[in-house]
């Protein structure tokens, strides 16, 4: 079977390497590492990475020119070389193609809260019409997002959830395990981009109102990402920008907890990711996707936020979700329900 795929997200800046990214990178190495009887042909626009090894099973079209990309270079692609399945990464969808589509809905942040998106909200309610009209699967991470498709398309049965997996340079045996006992340094972390959706005011304010206990007054928030805008050195808040995944594995694992308030999120890659690393976890309900909640230190309000991050910083408990994580999200388990589908 010859299927190919939207590799587009592989051409975001490195320090926009978040969500799309990172679910379409370990997308493509489990399928490298799980197929053995499909042929499968990347799409992009920029060239191909080091880290991705093509072979007789895996190509890659570096396809230009990036005007039009995916309705038409794309297009034109498709039909010079057919394939059997066109897996739709990013939501939208080539105007042309014979293949059957597999389109990957990655929420409705840009529905429920347009004012977030000014400049891109007609766009992606067109690529969602159309990906329901032309896909004959949606695959979601989380039932929230499956319930929210479904209520918007009730005559669209055909919804499959399959909650992505650790990211694999997050589940290698090279991770630093906590010790709350031993860590000099005291901090939060958020990792994320800089969108108003993440409500990085909210984890802000309840880390300020965190520090007005005397206890704590030597804590640091760590922001992860283009985020230069929110620094404030004489209120502990640093931005951490262009640093390496590596770096952020070490921060997760030897930070109190890592905080997460998003108006709405579809996965939250970082959370598993903290959780991988045996970091816990504080989040606002709008944050956590139900297929988390296991796991995750559950906010309603700022006052319950704040609570919780006391409680951790109180607490000299280890924890150990990362077997447990390991097992429940995992690649392997993700291509093989994909498989499925074809």
């Amino acid at each position: 079977m010859k299927i190919s795929l939207d590799g587009g997200a592989l051409c975001t800046k490195g320090y926009l390497r978040f969500g799309n990214y990172i679910f379409t990178r370990n997308l493509i190495e489990t399928t490298r590492i799980n197929n053995s009887k499909d042929e499968y042909t990347v799409y992009s626009f920029c060239p191909k990475p080091n880290w991705l090894k093509t072979d007789s099973k895996m190509h890659f079209r570096y396809l230009r020119p990036t005007t039009l990309w995916l309705s038409t270079r794309v297009s034109l692609e498709e039909l010079r070389s057919p394939k059997n399945i066109f897996l739709a990464l990013n939501q939208a969808i080539p105007l042309a193609t014979k293949s059957k589509v597999i389109a990957f809905s990655h929420g409705l942040s840009f529905y429920y809260f347009p004012q977030y998106y000014a400049d891109s909200y007609h766009a992606l309610m067109d690529e969602l019409n159309n990906m329901v009209k032309k896909s004959a699967t949606i695959i979601v991470a989380s039932l929230r997002v499956k319930k929210e498709l479904s209520r918007l398309y009730p005559t669209f049965k055909n919804i499959k959830v399959i909650n992505f997996g650790v990211p694999y340079d997050m589940a290698d045996n090279n991770s630093v395990l906590k010790n709350k006992q031993v860590k000099s340094d005291k901090y939060f972390l958020f990792a994320g981009m800089n969108n108003q959706i993440k409500n990085i005011e909210f984890i802000i304010s309840a880390f300020k109102r965190f520090k007005l206990n005397n206890k704590f007054t030597n804590y640091k928030l760590y922001l992860a990402g283009n985020l230069e805008k929110y620094e404030d050195k004489k209120s502990g808040v640093f931005v951490l920008s262009g640093i390496t995944r590596l770096v952020l594995k070490k921060l997760y694992s030897q930070a109190t907890a890592y905080l997460t308030a998003s108006f709405y999120e579809s996965f939250n890659f970082p959370v598993l990711e903290a959780l991988s690393q045996n970091c816990e976890v504080v989040g606002l309900e709008t944050a956590i996707i139900p297929e988390f909640t296991p796991y995750v230190n559950v906010a309603q309000n700022k006052t319950d936020f704040v609570k919780l991050m006391t409680d951790q910083a109180e607490s000299k408990k280890s924890v150990s979700y990362r077997d447990k994580v390991l097992k429940r999200f995992s690649w392997n388990k993700y291509f093989s329900k994909l498989r499925e589908l074809y």
